[in-house]
C-alpha cells in the first residue's frame, strides 16, 4: 500500500539544508553537505523534557539514497503499529 505525504520524489531530490516535513512525524533532513535522510519523530510515551512538556526524539530511518520516499513511509507507519507511539 502506497501511503501520501506533502513530499514527491523530486522534491526529495532537490530540497536545499533544512528539516522538511511529509507529515505523520516524518522528515526528510538535508545537510549543507547534501547529504540526505529519512528521520521518525516520536513522543516517547510517559516521559516528559526538561521544560515539563512531552518528550520528542527522532528516529532514524535509513538515508534517501538508499530508502525512497515511500519505503520512509512505511517504515515510519510500521514503527508507530510496533511501538504505539504517536
Amino acid at each position: 500500500m502506497a501511503l501520501s505525504g506533502k513530499l514527491t520524489k523530486k522534491l526529495v531530490e532537490n530540497l536545499g539544508p533544512g528539516r522538511h516535513g511529509d507529515g505523520n512525524g516524518l522528515y526528510l533532513v538535508v545537510d549543507p553537505s547534501g547529504a540526505r535522510r529519512w528521520v521518525l519523530r516520536v513522543v516517547v510515551k510517559g516521559q516528559k523534557n526538561k521544560k515539563g512538556a512531552p518528550l520528542r526524539t527522532d528516529f532514524g530511518l535509513g538515508g534517501a539514497d538508499i530508502v525512497t520516499i515511500n519505503q520512509a513511509r512505511e517504515r515510519a507507519l510500521e514503527y508507530r503499529r510496533l511501538s504505539g507511539h504517536r
